[in-house]
């Protein structure tokens, strides 16, 4: 299980890669999304357009992760990814559509949402990254996605949330289930640095900041309700 330690202070490189975000990550703890999530003032068509853009981000993101698991030589860790992208498509997209009902809004408004320019703009980068770099490329590229979720989550769901819908999705995040999965892709992180020449951990130590900086952004296009400006 992630400890509840600060995560700068986990050993190994997934250490060093976190210690590189860290402004990022206070960053996005400090966003009005978040805060208005525990505040429960968080506006309705905010957290709406929210997980309408995740639905169609999970569906990139699996295939990312689908990409991701055929490049690995070691079956285990093929294993592990299909099986991750598997559950999280049934689980999240199952989740979606409960949380739209509890809001009493109708789940096919979620698809009815076009993809928006930074949801495009992530999932892009998460797929040519895997699809043009190494394995281990793709794993920095995917990683904050897990983990940077996995921390807001604990974060919130200590903070709670006077919305019931609200807590719902908190508690999805903050759940010991989740929290394992996140570990074992730190795990495999930490493997797979430990045979990383200084370039190559260079070149993932970029690809891990670039996605962390579109998590933020993914929150404040939700809060703004972004759209094409044309």
């Amino acid at each position: 299980m992630i400890g509840t330690s600060a995560p700068r202070d986990r050993p190994g490189w997934t250490g060093q890669l976190w210690a590189g975000i860290e402004p990022v990550y206070d960053a996005i703890l400090d966003h009005p999304f978040i805060k208005g999530l525990t505040s429960g003032e968080l506006s309705v068509d905010c957290f709406v357009q929210f997980i309408s853009q995740d639905t169609h981000y999970l569906q990139d993101y699996v295939r990312t992760l689908l990409a991701l698991a055929a490049k690995s030589t070691d079956f285990e860790v093929t294993k592990m990814l299909t099986t991750h992208a598997a559950a999280g498509a049934a689980a999240e997209t199952g989740l979606h559509a409960e949380l739209m009902a509890d809001l009493g809004r109708d789940p096919a408004e979620l698809l009815a949402f076009d993809v928006r320019p930074t949801t495009r703009a992530y999932t892009t980068f998460l797929l040519a990254t895997v699809l043009s770099g190494g394995f281990a490329d793709g794993l920095a590229a995917v990683l904050p996605c897990f983990w940077i979720y996995a921390e807001v989550g604990k974060h919130l769901k200590q903070a709670g949330s006077p919305n019931p819908v609200y807590q719902r999705w908190i508690d999805s995040y903050g759940s010991d289930d989740y929290l394992h999965e996140v570990e074992l892709a730190l795990d495999l992180t930490d493997r797979v640095g430990l045979d990383l020449g200084p370039e190559a951990q260079a070149a993932a130590r970029k690809h891990f900041q670039t996605a962390a900086r579109y998590e933020w952004m993914f929150w404040d296009a939700a809060y703004r309700q972004e759209t094409w400006p044309i």
